[in-house]
């Protein structure tokens, strides 16, 4: 068996009101808080709560709100008001893209120490800044990966950073807090974490492990859109998506990212198209793409979404799968094809092109380059 290394040193908190835990993980000996938040909670007023939980533990709370896109521009700024307020713990409070910013302030934020702190630090000049995590939708949990996307200010293209060792030290999913995000946010955001499940689970670097967490996040996570498709105001559904997207970055954490995301992202630089609406529309193509690489492994994905594979062919079942994405799709009413969002054929060009720079596409089982990225984003098309 192929070297297996991972590591998830997170305290990890689910459940309904979780986020009552705040102040025992961010602030137990009274620790200046800096809260990295995307602006429109504040509007919603969670922000406001965050904040409250904290009064009364924290010695100082700091807020730094960005925008939902926010980039290098915001993280550096961030990592200034940081460093200048001497924050001991930042939290993350958004979406996938405002967490992974929040994440990476934390990690560029180390602090020298002063003379009073190197006496009981004898062996280290430096501390780290702690990071926890609070997802305010159902997303891809950047605190318990080692790497990160940032989009650039310069080329709006999402650069990796990498820093094992700045995982989240606290991550807090409450699907409560969850409740009030649009039912379209909600689907796509569960979409894109069974496409990339699937990635994770076809990946070179998959292993026993990832394949479990991969093959369980699919399952999970299509039982409930499914449900969500014939129950949408059912505000318990949003909270077991929030599990299938934990079980996602598990997935992601122990194998790798793939066809589904590099393309994604290169089609948010491009079109500012949505990365979940991206993963969801391109899905099925990189699965058929994908068909002929890793058959076998169909078998498991067609089962995981609920299809019977007795008495039939690996390829039959494989398609199977495949035409079980593109039913639930229809049954949440997913438009199929990118053309239904004027992205134009020169923007899959440049996307293509864009796609094929991303390392991790090393692991897919399949090789793509630029010529096969853009056959798949002009089939989606």
């Amino acid at each position: 068996m192929a070297l297996i290394e991972f590591q998830i040193p997170t305290n990890i908190i689910y459940g309904n009101d979780s986020l009552q835990r705040l102040a025992e993980i961010a602030a137990p000996n009274g620790e200046k808080v800096f809260i990295v938040a995307e602006k429109s909670l504040s509007e919603k007023g969670l922000t406001s709560k965050i904040k409250r939980l904290l009064e009364g533990y924290a010695y100082d709370i700091m807020v730094y709100e960005v925008p939902s896109k926010a980039n290098t521009k915001e993280l550096f700024e961030g990592v200034n008001i940081a460093k200048n307020g001497r924050a001991d713990v930042v939290i993350g409070l958004g979406g996938g893209n405002v967490l992974s910013v929040a994440k990476c302030i934390a990690q560029f934020s180390t602090q020298d120490l002063s003379k009073e702190e190197q006496k009981s630090h004898r062996r280290f000049t430096i501390k780290k800044v702690r990071y926890i995590e609070i997802p305010s939708i159902q997303t891809l949990y950047w605190g318990i990966m080692p790497v990160s996307y940032i989009i650039d200010e310069t080329d709006k293209s999402r650069k990796p950073y990498v820093d094992k060792d700045s995982l989240a030290y606290g991550l807090i999913i409450d699907p409560v807090i969850t409740e009030d995000v649009p039912l379209t946010d909600v689907i796509y955001s569960g979409l894109e974490a069974i496409s990339y499940s699937f990635d994770a689970y076809i990946s070179k670097k998959s292993n026993p492990l990832s394949d479990s967490f991969s093959l369980k996040a699919i399952e999970y996570l299509s039982v409930n859109l499914k449900r969500l498709a014939l129950e949408p105001a059912n505000t318990k559904i949003k909270g077991n998506l929030s599990m299938g997207t934990l079980l996602a970055s598990l997935a992601i954490n122990t194998s790798s990212l793939g066809a589904s995301a590099a393309c994604a992202m290169a089609l948010d630089t491009v079109a500012d198209f949505p990365m979940s609406m991206g993963s969801t529309i391109i899905m099925p193509h990189i699965m058929e793409f994908n068909l002929t690489a890793a058959a076998n492994k169909f078998i498991q994905i067609s089962m995981a979404l609920g299809e019977k594979v007795a008495d039939i062919t690996v390829i039959e079942a494989a398609i199977m799968g495949i035409e079980s994405i593109r039913r639930m799709m229809m049954d949440l009413h997913i438009p199929q094809k990118l053309s239904d969002y004027n992205i134009t054929p020169d923007k899959l060009e440049l996307a293509a092109q864009l796609a094929a720079q991303y390392d991790f596409l090393g692991f897919i089982p399949r090789p793509a380059g630029r010529n096969e990225l853009k056959e798949i984003l002009s089939a989606a098309a």
